[in-house]
């Protein structure tokens, strides 16, 4: 057996460091801190705009990385206010910090799931019509439907378009 020592003329390099470090917590982007233009007031999530330029941002930043998008549909007798913030605000509560939430129109928000494929999209998806379709204070009828596509980041401008075709279709 052939015993080493370390020469006492060298010094270790980050010597009394922690060789493995924690990553930070992943900072949720706050739609208080977005721009003016990019905020949806009533709801207090991003716009479509903001929304979709985030969408290609992220598939831009890693274009053979899975990317999915959610298209979260609300119905409703009465579709006002009060309820479409109690729903923006579940989704908040519902998603990861790196996902981003936005309003696309009236009745539809769209939420980017930064790496995650067509099982954990799927699994995405169905937890938010369980949580969503029991809100409290809901009206008798209301609904939500979500419908997810999923690709790479390399496709992630169709996204949208894909998981809006099923709404499109009148399925729901």
């Amino acid at each position: 057996m052939v015993v080493t020592r370390f020469p006492s003329h060298l010094r270790l390099i980050g010597a009394g460091q922690p060789l493995i470090t924690t990553a930070a917590e992943p900072t949720r982007i706050h739609p208080e801190l977005l721009p003016d233009a990019d905020r949806d007031h009533l709801t207090g999530t991003a716009t479509r705009a903001a929304l979709l330029a985030r969408l290609e941002m992220v598939g831009s930043l890693a274009p053979s990385m899975p990317l999915s998008f959610l298209a979260v549909h609300v119905e409703a007798d009465e579709l006002n206010a009060p309820m479409l913030r109690a729903v923006a605000a579940r989704l908040r509560e519902l998603t990861r910090p790196t996902d981003a939430v936005g309003r696309l129109d009236d009745a539809t928000f769209g939420i980017v799931l930064q790496g995650t494929g067509v099982t954990a999209a799927g699994a995405v998806a169905a937890r938010l019509v369980h949580h969503l379709n029991r809100l409290p204070g809901a009206p008798r009828e209301f609904s939500v439907t979500v419908s997810a596509a999923t690709g790479t980041g390399l496709n992630g401008a169709t996204l949208p378009e894909a998981a809006m075709e099923t709404f499109a279709a009148g399925c729901c």
